[in-house]
């Protein structure tokens, strides 16, 4: 009998060991991001952040000034600041007589996970502000350029990410 309790008992000392290194967190993020500024609205931007993955974009950007401006170059670049180190995660320029600004697409982009300086997935607690700079050339033919802030780790305190 004695013999059945401590084979029962490393069995399930073995087992519980087992287990508990089945616990490992993975953390997944999805943010849908919005945000503008004096002549822009940006809404639907998309970050995704895996273990694996990092995808943003495929957002929309309304122009708020007026209907049908047309202009002749206009950028879009979103930087995310990881770890105090900005980095530009997404760059689209169009170009040519007649550019509609009413309404754009953010264009999207996909690629594996970047890694800290330990070469771990990144996670949220990594990133410290997440923005968009739109520049574009107005009637004058002058170079407009406004920023659009998406995240910032600092303001987290108050959304129901913290």
């Amino acid at each position: 009998m004695k013999k059945f309790n401590y084979l029962s008992l490393v069995t399930l000392f073995f087992t519980v060991l087992f287990l508990s290194g089945c616990n490992e967190r993975v953390d997944n993020y999805y943010l849908s991001l919005m945000g503008e500024s004096d002549s822009w609205e940006l809404t639907n931007y998309e970050v995704v952040l895996t273990q694996e993955d990092f995808k943003a974009g495929n957002g929309t950007l309304r122009f708020k000034n007026e209907n049908n401006y047309k202009t002749d170059w206009f950028e879009v670049i979103t930087h995310v600041v990881i770890n105090n180190k900005d980095t530009v995660v997404n760059h689209n320029i169009e170009s040519g007589p007649g550019t509609v600004l009413t309404e754009k697409s953010t264009g999207g982009i996909e690629g594996p996970a970047y890694l800290d300086e330990n070469n771990a997935p990144i996670t949220m607690d990594d990133v410290d502000e997440i923005y968009m700079v739109v520049k574009w050339n107005d009637n004058n033919n002058q170079k407009v350029e406004e920023k659009i802030d998406l995240y910032n780790k600092v303001n987290k305190e108050r959304s129901f990410l913290h």
